[in-house]
């Protein structure tokens, strides 16, 4: 009889087809696996759940009899920023962005904000000019246009990134801050200061309360409410301020970060990991108070049951421990940690733990970190990074320079990247390949290794000596295996990773164990 465990999980799906014969072991033909679609045990995750059912039963050539489920744990993750003092504490300086780390030009302006377009009729008084739906050829002769006809142009705001092409075409001598994305929505008319510090070095007037208040046109009182917009600043090669005739009201989001729902099991929250070796990267992150947040949902197996057509074998923790125990060489494993995408579950005979924050916890703190999305987040997550100093020399992690065969693509010069075996994927981010390596690993540190030390002590310990066996997703990364056992270091624990039937890896041991459980019911 064909037969098929099914692990839906947080992040990913997980299906092992097995042949059971009567007294005998089962013969495991194929494990499969893809994203999970949809949140955990919803409709959605059963689409995606019968479409790997079936891809596996193509290859197989049979579709399984039976279909096995544990019992499900869901979990809701994010990060909350409960506060922004770029928007909360500046007083009448309400707008202060940082810019783009490319811009063109130099120096610092003041001005009155007007789009290019205005600047086509009678010249009025300084301007800074802002640009966000046209080239920049078009720009620079229309900026050229409008300084002969008498504009005193003292800036240029853009939103794509051309601030150096801009600056060539009209006038290197003034800043053109690119990227800024919400270009549009700055209040034209408004009075204004921007920066563009040299290569290599950062803003110093706009970071300077007292510097911004002169440029402003701030009173004393004032220019202490702008040490917000300063400290925002700080670090930045290019930066804007914008003076408001009012400023914004203040206000607080409610949110998971300080409430829990009704049916929450488990609620776990942590606060991003600080830079230590940044200090200007340190002070902008305390402008932000951003937790991330995970919570565990009752369960839901019931309604995936029906879904799929599928039976609840047992618990989570049964089906790990009887995965994770056909590693080689493990024999028993009453001491199994199953780190996946939405939790950490520790499992030993008879009893089990399932705790709220995981795999997809870290990706979030790292796409929050590194202003990417959850696929780039995902992978910066397990990939190792470095800075392109030079088209030829890449400056990683380790502080250790390694020389390229072939120039790097202009867009990634200058830039931390992540080093995958296909090229380099520039990142936004202007931080330091070791400042960023660090905060990587802290965050699992922070997440799972917390969470594994929580999930062992809930449980009632382990006695000194034992066998800790690492299973999931999440137990593939070294060093988040490195996190885990430096966690639980003074418990004198053995802690070794899962390797499902032999050559899954930690992966798998759910699914596996599913079909081990039923099969041990017959």
């Amino acid at each position: 009889m064909l037969v098929a465990g099914v692990d839906v999980g947080n992040s990913t799906t997980e299906v092992a087809f097995a042949r059971l014969e009567p007294g005998r072991e089962p013969t495991f033909l194929l494990v499969v696996r893809a994203e999970t679609t949809g949140a955990k045990g919803s409709a959605a995750s059963a689409v995606g759940a019968r479409a790997l059912l079936e891809r596996g039963a193509r290859r197989i050539g049979e579709m399984p009899r039976r279909i096995l489920l544990a019992e499900l744990h869901p979990v809701e993750t994010d990060l909350v920023e409960e506060r922004h003092e770029h928007d909360l504490a500046l007083g009448r300086t309400a707008i202060a962005r940082p810019g783009s780390t490319t811009p063109g030009g130099a120096g610092c302006a003041v001005g009155t904000l007007r789009a290019l377009a205005e600047l086509a009729g009678e010249p009025r008084d300084t301007t800074i000019a802002v640009t966000w739906d046209a080239d920049f050829d078009h720009v620079g002769e229309q900026l050229r246009a409008a300084r002969e006809r008498g504009w005193a142009i003292t800036g240029v705001i853009v939103a794509s990134d051309d601030g150096v092409l801009i600056a060539n075409r009209f006038d290197r001598t003034i800043p053109v801050v690119d990227e800024v994305a919400d270009a549009s929505g700055l209040p034209l008319g408004a009075r204004a200061a921007i920066e563009v510090a040299p290569a290599g070095d950062t803003v110093v007037e706009l970071s300077d309360p007292l510097r911004i208040a002169v440029l402003l046109g701030l009173d004393p009182a004032e220019a202490r409410s702008a040490r917000d917009a300063a400290r925002a600043l700080a670090g930045e090669r290019s930066a804007i301020v914008v003076l408001r005739a009012t400023p914004p009201a203040a206000t607080r989001t409610e949110s998971a970060a300080t409430s829990a729902p009704d049916d929450a099991l488990d609620v776990f929250r942590v606060p991003l990991p600080a830079p230590r070796d940044d200090a200007t990267l340190h002070l902008r992150m305390r402008q932000r108070t951003v937790t991330g947040v995970a919570t565990l949902r009752a369960i839901a197996a019931d309604d995936l049951a029906g879904l799929l057509g599928a039976e609840v074998v047992g618990p989570e923790w049964l089906a790990a421990t009887l995965g994770a125990a056909t590693t080689p060489g493990a024999g028993s494993t009453p001491f199994v940690l199953d780190l996946g995408g939405g939790t950490v579950d520790a499992h030993r005979d008879g009893s089990a733990v399932a705790l709220a924050g995981a795999g997809t916890l870290v990706t979030r703190i790292c796409g929050g970190l590194l202003n990417a999305p959850p696929l780039v987040a995902e992978r910066a997550k397990r990939l190792r990074t470095a800075r392109v100093e030079t088209p030829f020399v890449l400056h990683h992690e380790d502080a250790t320079r390694t020389f390229l065969t072939a120039p790097s693509p202009p867009e990634t010069v200058g830039r931390l990247c992540l080093v995958e075996p296909g090229g380099l994927v520039p990142l936004r981010a202007a931080i330091a390949p070791e400042v960023w390596g660090a905060l990587r690993r802290d965050a699992k540190r922070l997440v799972l290794g917390a969470n594994a030390r929580r999930a062992i002590e809930r449980i009632g310990g382990a006695p000194a000596g034992e066998l800790v066996v690492l299973a999931g997703g999440c137990a593939s990364d070294p060093e988040v295996v490195a996190a885990v056992s430096a966690a639980l270091a003074d418990l004198d624990l053995a802690v070794a990773r899962a390797d499902v039937l032999g050559v899954h890896g930690p992966r798998a041991a759910v699914a596996v164990g599913l079909v081990r459980a039923f099969a041990g019911r017959r």
